[in-house]
């Protein structure tokens, strides 16, 4: 067969293959094609460029084999080049080797050449390499490792594919940037994955995706992803050509041979370039109708290009097979080693090789002229040639000192049972790219378990590998492939038993199954105390005989904190307090058990603010945060599933300076012993911490990481905790309109199985459906606060979310019965910033009833216990209230200087949305920014009352004394004071003292 060259003379007729240097191979030796009927679809994604949009967007390009996705790229590339726009181009290798993010490792060596060069440049980058994408995700992954202070989890790596996306924004810079992916429908895993992430995160720049696959090929991940986008993704189908588009195509054969060419083809044009080009009585042998494809035309193609391998020299067949079995790595020496030829004739075969167009030169490198060719070199080279092949590939790379990783892709088809150095390579490469490629870990540790053998001696090695594979299932989201080995191995007594059932537990947990988790612990907490206890499936992986009921038993301490933790979040506050106390009386005074103290307290500690016994909770707290505080590193790396609750305990008890420091501690330290089934929630508490305290944009980047990391192992249930706690800053930040679609995705999904989740949940639902307005959704969520035998576990947060449902109801009488027992539950835990909340909602009530004087007490009162929580927002918020309130009372200076304020609270804190409702509210009022007052012209607009008052506060008495002496509420007074100041421009009693004339005392 003879290939036909392309356009200019340097590209193949349809589908050829392209390369990540210059994205097209150089042309063969015959006469180039044009290019035909794909003007509207190369019109589609040029239009998509020329849009300038602020962020990517991505066009599908689907056809059958041969059908000219390729060629469209490459048509792209070179409209693209024309027009001052970068080009990146990645494919995947469809037959032989395949390594982590083959796809996309050129995109990213082409990514940082675009880069370095600057952002005015345009056209392709230079050639690079895929050497230099694998180099550039090792440089990341550093880098990342480094910001993290230990290693890049696997289950963090979000974390570089974000780096990948900041990459590629930076090769856009000013300027429009075109990625071309090829044969997206055989991408490897790792690459799925992030690509998947760039698709759902994508740059913020006029960046163009193009994945070119397979008809109904394309990845489901990749597919649901997509779909989501809806106005940035185009659709391009490529279709059979026309009858009339074959005639122009082939001006030079007679009529007859044109219609023969195009019922044979089917208007395929890979397949008309062959049959035009070779010999063609296979396929008119099959009496094809005209347009009509079967896979009897794509049989008898593959037997034509078969046939045309066989026809070579021994030598050039050869040489044909050990370039596909190295893959797109054509070095000649590697492929002369592979071979197992002398480089002399290697070097002259693959010259003829060229010179048949059987292989093209693209740039530096030389490829097979489509994936058709490569493919039929691969399988006629025979199955055991092909395993000799791989090995002599991975003992080439091996000698070269390249790592596991690279010598794993060959090394898996090649090994034979029971050889040990085979499965050490294999493992030792798992290893290597578990935190970036889990699916790639999790497929080599399989075939290192294979070449392992089963004998006495290596079982344990055996168990030690099959606990790394539950793992990395773990890590890329398989969890029930994980537990069915974990099952196995708590089966069996071994070293690994007890990781094994911890892990077991944790994936129970992360799943939302807590009765079984609770039921896994409980079993071994029978046998920990030397009860009978069955197991189903008494043999491990690997195993030789069944269980001992003896050996291998977890420690009674260990397995009652897991016990304790799963209780809690199952609402089993009773059973979380009787197993932390037995854990606590056995290890509180042994000062090996530290940490195991530790924990107990901690969990003690969240039990009690649960249950709304504060008193006894804040003596816990401050036990649990000196017992934790007291533990070194390498001592919390056992217990560091404490570190969530006692942060949670933290963030209830308004300690947030505290759960800041024990999260980032927490993940610190997980990060550097590689404990990756802790992380996920200590992202969620630390998003929620950033939120209270006024840092939104780093609430909504936790909680982004917390989903990514809930997604990426499968956590349905965190996951969606996760997005729920998301509700609140992302109002905050975005407005309605976002948290409204994200509200709507929450509750068409399960409920939460943790009570303890849901009642979190259900309060940042509630809050949110407030705000939108949604009274119907916010009673649904929250408990029925005016039950007289409400729980004590129901906190203020919710009564006081009810109070202000029935607010807006027009119940006023409800309203303030749950607000007195709002403030009631707050003032009992000591919670300023719940008490600044429920004076917020309080100061709406008596705004309602027309106490105007005493709502804006009220909202005086909100913004000081706002002030002494440090919450920021919330603040805020109360000065707007504030603002209304003094405009209605006719003081719009006073509701001036609160409405700035609070507009520079909320721009601090990140808050976009609610920083724009200020402004609003600002031009509402007839104002822009707060005037400063003079400070003596003011005391002339005092009211009687506000003189009286002034006067006593020069003379030095409290707000308290004042109440006394006037009989009003202290909280008037203080609304009488706030607004003397705003009158009279000072901001201290001692400045007013100054101003009556009275030395401050």
């Amino acid at each position: 067969m003879r290939g036909t060259a392309g356009r200019n003379g340097d590209m193949p007729a349809y589908g050829g293959e392209t390369t990540a240097a210059e994205g097209r191979p150089s042309a063969g030796p015959h006469e180039a094609r044009r290019f035909v009927g794909r003007a509207a679809q190369l019109a589609m994604v040029t239009g998509m460029l020329a849009s300038e949009r602020p962020h990517a967007s991505f066009a599908v390009v689907e056809g059958d084999p041969g059908i000219g996705k390729s060629r469209l790229l490459a048509e792209l590339a070179d409209w693209a080049s024309g027009h001052g726009t970068a080009v990146l181009t990645g494919r995947t290798a469809e037959q032989g080797v395949s390594h982590p993010f083959e796809l996309l490792l050129d995109v990213l060596a082409g990514a940082e050449d675009a880069s370095s060069s600057g952002a005015d440049g345009g056209g392709r980058p230079a050639p690079v390499g895929r050497a230099s994408g694998g180099m550039l995700l090792e440089r990341l992954a550093s880098a990342e490792h480094a910001a993290l202070t230990g290693g890049v989890l696997g289950v963090e790596r979000h974390r570089l594919y974000r780096a990948v996306r900041d990459s590629l924004t930076a090769a856009a810079g000013r300027r429009r940037l075109l990625v071309l992916l090829d044969d997206v429908h055989a991408a490897d895993e790792a690459s799925l994955e992030l690509l998947d992430y760039l698709v759902r995160h994508p740059p913020k720049a006029n960046v163009v995706v193009v994945l070119a696959a397979r008809t109904g090929r394309l990845p489901t991940r990749l597919r649901g992803s997509l779909s989501r986008l809806r106005d940035d993704v185009a659709r391009v189908m490529l279709a059979p050509l026309s009858a009339a588009e074959v005639d122009e195509l082939t001006t030079a054969e007679s009529p007859n041979r044109r219609r023969w060419l195009y019922e044979a083809s089917c208007g395929n044009p890979l397949y008309l370039e062959i049959l035009s080009a070779g010999e063609s009585r296979p396929v008119w042998e099959l009496g094809r109708s005209p347009a009509i494809v079967d896979d009897r035309v794509a049989v008898a193609i593959d037997d034509m290009i078969r046939a045309e391998l066989r026809a070579l020299p021994s030598d050039q067949r050869l040489v044909a097979a050990a370039a596909a079995v190295a893959g797109d790595n054509f070095d000649p020496a590697y492929v002369a080693h592979v071979a197992d030829l002398p480089p002399a004739r290697t070097d002259a075969a693959t010259d003829a090789l060229v010179a048949r167009d059987v292989l093209r030169s693209a740039g530096a490198q030389l490829v097979f002229r489509h994936p058709l060719v490569r493919a039929a070199a691969y399988g006629l080279a025979g199955p055991a040639w092909r395993l000799a092949a791989h090995g002599r590939a991975a003992a080439y790379l091996a000698g070269l000192g390249e790592p596991p990783s690279r010598q794993a892709p060959h090394l898996e088809q090649a090994f034979r049972p029971g050889d040990v150095a085979a499965a050490k390579v294999l493992a030792a490469a798992a290893e290597q790219v578990l935190d970036t490629a889990p699916s790639a870990s999790t497929h080599w540790l399989y075939a290192a378990l294979r070449a392992l053998p089963d004998r006495p001696d290596t079982l344990d090695r055996r168990h030690q590998l099959w606990l790394l594979l539950a793992r990395a299932l773990t890590v890329c989201g398989r969890l029930a492939e994980s537990k069915e080995i974990l099952h196995r191995l708590v089966a069996v007594a071994s070293r690994h038993r007890c990781p094994a059932l911890e892990l077991l537990a944790a994936n129970e947990r992360l799943l939302g199954r807590l009765p079984e988790a609770r039921a896994i612990l409980l079993g071994e907490l029978a046998r920990a105390n030397g009860e009978s206890v069955g197991h189903e499936d008494a043999a491990g992986p690997g195993a030789q005989a069944g269980p001992d009921t003896t050996a291998g038993t977890c420690d009674d301490v260990a397995v009652r904190l897991e016990l304790a933790a799963t209780e809690i979040l199952d609402g089993g506050l009773a059973d979380a307090e009787v197993h932390a106390t037995a854990v606590l009386e056995r290890c509180g005074r042994d000062p090996a058990r530290r940490g195991a103290a530790a924990a107990a307290s901690t969990l003690l500690t969240l039990v009690r603010v649960q249950a709304g016994r504060h008193a006894a909770a804040g003596a816990q707290l401050a036990h649990a945060q000196w017992a934790v505080d007291g533990l070194d590193d390498a001592e919390l790396r056992g217990m560091l599933d404490l570190v969530s609750p006692l942060a949670w305990t933290e963030l209830m008890a308004e300690r947030y300076d505290d759960a800041m420091r024990h999260l980032d501690r927490g993940v610190r330290v997980a990060r550097r012993f590689g404990r990756n089934h802790v992380v996920p929630e200590m992202y969620l508490v630390r998003s929620v911490v950033h939120g209270r305290v006024g840092r939104v944009t780093e609430a909504l980047r936790d909680a982004e990481d917390a989903e990514e990391i809930a997604m990426a192992v499968g956590g349905r249930e965190l996951h969606r905790f996760a997005t729920t706690m998301r509700l609140r800053p992302l109002l905050w930040h975005s407005g309605p309109a976002r948290a409204a679609a994200v509200l709507t995705g929450i509750r068409r999904a399960p409920s939460l199985r943790s009570s303890w989740w849901r009642a979190s949940a259900s309060a940042a639902i509630a809050e949110v459906a407030l705000d939108l307005g949604d009274l119907q959704l916010c009673r649904s969520v929250l408990p029925d606060a005016g039950n007289a035998e409400l729980p004590a576990s129901v906190g203020p947060a919710a009564v006081r979310l009810r109070a202000r449902a029935e607010l807006m109801s027009g119940n006023l009488s409800a309203s303030r019965d749950l607000v007195d027992r709002a403030r009631e539950l707050a003032h009992a835990g000591g919670l300023h910033g719940e008490m600044s909340a429920t004076a917020l909602v309080e100061a709406e009530l008596l705004a309602a009833g027309d106490r105007l004087d005493d709502a804006i007490g009220a909202g005086v009162s909100a913004v000081s216990g706002a002030q002494t929580a440090g919450l920021p927002v919330r603040e805020g918020q109360a000065r707007v209230l504030l603002a209304e309130l003094y405009h209605r009372g006719s003081e719009p200076a006073a509701g001036r200087e609160h409405l700035g304020i609070a507009k520079a609270l909320f721009q601090r804190s990140g808050a976009d949305w609610l920083a724009g409702q200020a402004t609003n509210a600002q031009r509402r009022l007839g104002a822009g920014q707060p005037r400063r007052r003079a400070c003596g012209p003011g005391v002339a607009t005092l009211s009687g009352r506000e003189r009286e008052i002034a006067q006593m506060v020069a003379q030095g008495l409290t707000n308290q004394a004042i109440a006394d002496r006037l009989f009003l509420s202290r909280r008037t007074v203080e609304a009488h004071i706030a607004r003397i100041f705003a009158k009279v421009g000072v901001s201290s009693r001692v400045a007013l003292a100054r101003l009556y004339g009275t030395p401050p005392s």
